[in-house]
């Protein structure tokens, strides 16, 4: 397949749009910003998609909006994302060999230690898992599902309930045992590494130490952040995955004290810091 644009262009941005972690408002939001990214290409000059160098991506990135005000962080990190969407499904075409913005570095998004993904943070996350391995995206999925690394290492096959789309998590040290509901994408997943086989130990994890297991699941949801690329913000950790989930439900309930409970979280504070609550504005 030829890389001159815009015919390489467009097989990516339609590749990429058609991913199966892409959900249809994801799509809606991609396109516009694949577009503008094709018009600020072919005005640079770029003859040829692997051509788009780190300056190019970096100066699309930054680049005002059409109205000439400048762009926002959240602007920015909304178009680094496509990006790199762009490029990832472009490399599977064999179209480029590498990433123009893997090395792009943007402002944290906000003052605190740990905030929440954001959905379009979560599809690229997803994305990046399901190439992987089943057992990667096993642990992603509970990570999804709120369960943190020695949580991962400990769920077995008996703890999943497709059906009712919910996994038993054994809670640990800063958190309680609970029933978690799992994600529509969580019991694809799952279902997928279930079916490829069964695990005495471990759904996500199949080793005999229990720290080792920890420390496998937690370096998995690491190596999904920074191949995603949200790694290198200073308020992405691996705790972000449950803020995310945390927040959820309490956009769907409006109750600090439910996501608390759906994250195992004993203090109220804690909970509203993981998904980046602020308290004197939101609540």
């Amino acid at each position: 397949m030829s890389d001159h644009m815009p015919t390489a262009l467009d097989a990516a941005v339609a590749r990429c749009l058609s991913e199966p972690v892409i959900s249809e408002a994801s799509a809606d939001r991609l396109r516009p910003t694949l577009d503008a990214f094709a018009r600020y290409a072919e005005a640079a000059g770029v003859e040829c998609l692997r051509n788009v160098t780190a300056e190019v991506a970096a100066a699309f990135v930054g680049s005002r909006l059409r109205t000439g005000r400048r762009s926002t962080t959240a602007t920015q990190y909304n178009r680094r994302t496509a990006l790199r969407m762009l490029f990832a499904s472009a490399r599977r075409l064999g179209l480029v060999d590498g990433d123009p913005t893997l090395d792009l570095l943007l402002p944290a998004v906000t003052s605190l230690p740990t905030r929440p993904l954001t959905n379009d943070e979560i599809e690229r996350c997803r994305h990046v898992a399901q190439w992987s391995s089943t057992q990667t995206a096993a642990a992603w999925a509970l990570a999804e599902a709120t369960a943190r690394g020695v949580e991962i290492a400990r769920v077995t096959d008996r703890d999943v309930d497709l059906v009712r789309r919910t996994v038993k998590l054994p809670g640990g040290a800063r958190t309680e045992p609970r029933q978690a509901s799992l994600t529509s994408w969580g019991v694809e997943s799952l279902g997928r590494r279930l079916k490829a086989g069964r695990s005495a130990t471990g759904v996500a994890f199949s080793g005999s130490s229990r720290s080792s297991g920890q420390a496998s699941t937690c370096r998995a949801i690491s190596t999904v952040l920074v191949r995603a690329g949200v790694a290198g913000q200073p308020d992405v950790r691996p705790g972000s995955v449950a803020g995310w989930a945390g927040r959820r439900v309490f956009d769907d309930t409006g109750s600090v004290e439910a996501a608390a409970r759906a994250m195992g979280v004993r203090s109220l504070d804690r909970a509203a810091r993981l998904i980046g609550l602020d308290w004197s504005t939101d609540a």
